[in-house]
């Protein structure tokens, strides 16, 4: 198989795979996700994928089963699903050090905590709820919350939200305690319209994917605004409603630009390197699974449509993304699945024969 790379400034990123597709179902290594959003990887490199569903019930099922938590690895090894009926309106996803998952529900104003291997098998759910903690007042005040959405855990194990209703960014114990919080609503430095992703570096300064502002802000720990980058051209490069923002062990910057279907590279110091736009060059197992059912009906249709892969190559509004100990890119998309790419520092380019 070939390998779609690009290099610039003495960087590489190779296309590595897909995971998923757009389904309800998962059966063994064929998991799939209905709108994903966002994703986090446990310590013990599990991946949990939060998908937001249709907004509508499945006929027969009586849910939206499209909207849960799947459980997976980095090779789609997918373990199963939960949190069927768990949420309104779910946005961020984040894992803390002893493995629970977190999840906000902008509708609800909350933050729902669940244990990582509760997994239900397809399509039940548990009556009496799922989670193992869940907490969050609607308001204002401080420690209230409107509209959570992106959330990061940071090197003390503290929760960051972006309290995107309030247009500031608060702190909490991962047990619903408040901390701190900073932010306000308006265009100038520090203050924020619409908040959404969060990432954080190894100094712990603190990213903001400024949605309604279109730009990427960046803090101390304790809310100290350092600078912006994003919207301050005009040469193509800018920003149009980035929605995640992660960094590399290098510094780099990655944020998922939602609007224009790209997610945006970024140098330490905000100076843009590069854009991938999806490079999807092999079906994911899932896919595979779905055009071989049917005696292989789905896969003659598929390869009738002379433009089959570049319909399903690019990124499609992604909108979650990590950077994980490898610095391996996953993004999800919200056609159902999720890209891998991998960085090389080291990488030659061939030279033309």
């Amino acid at each position: 198989m070939s390998m779609i790379t690009t290099s610039v400034a003495g960087r590489t990123w190779h296309f590595s795979h897909a995971l998923g597709r757009n389904t309800a179902e998962h059966n063994g290594q064929t998991g799939g996700y209905g709108y994903p959003v966002d994703v986090a990887i446990a310590p013990d490199g599990f991946l949990f994928v939060l998908s937001k569903g249709w907004g509508k019930e499945v006929e027969g099922y009586h849910t939206d089963i499209y909207r849960r938590i799947g459980k997976t690895t980095i090779s789609e090894n997918h373990v199963g699903d939960f949190a069927r009926r768990e949420f309104t309106s779910p946005a961020g996803i984040a894992v803390s050090r002893d493995g629970n998952v977190y999840a906000t529900d902008e509708h609800e104003n909350e933050v729902l905590v669940f244990s990582p291997d509760r997994i239900q098998p397809f399509a039940q759910f548990d009556p009496s709820g799922e989670t193992i903690n869940r907490w969050g007042k609607t308001g204002s005040a401080l420690g209230y919350l409107d509209a959570p959405s992106g959330i990061k855990f940071d090197s003390k194990d503290n929760l960051i939200i972006s309290d995107s209703g309030n247009d500031r960014i608060q702190k909490f114990t991962k047990n619903g305690e408040y901390i701190d919080s900073w932010g306000g609503h308006g265009t100038s430095k520090g203050e924020f319209n619409r908040p959404w992703g969060i990432g954080t570096d190894r100094d712990n300064n603190v990213y903001v994917a400024d949605w309604g502002n279109n730009r990427i802000q960046k803090f101390t720990e304790d809310g100290e605004y350092l600078m912006s980058f994003g919207a301050s051209v005009d040469d193509g490069s800018n920003l149009d409603h980035p929605a995640a923002v992660a960094v590399d062990s290098d510094g780099d910057v990655y944020v998922s630009d939602w609007g224009n279907r790209r997610i945006q590279i970024y140098e330490p110091g905000g100076d843009v390197i590069t854009a991938l736009y999806g490079d999807v060059i092999k079906l994911s197992k899932a896919g595979e699974y779905l055009l071989g059912r049917n005696g292989g009906l789905y896969r003659g249709l598929f390869d009738t449509m002379d433009d089959a892969m570049t319909r399903v190559k690019k990124f499609d509004r992604p909108g979650g993304l990590i950077i994980d100990a490898n610095n391996r890119l996953i993004v999800t998309d919200i056609c159902g699945r999720l890209q891998v790419y991998i960085k090389d520092n080291d990488w030659i380019d061939p030279i033309p024969q």
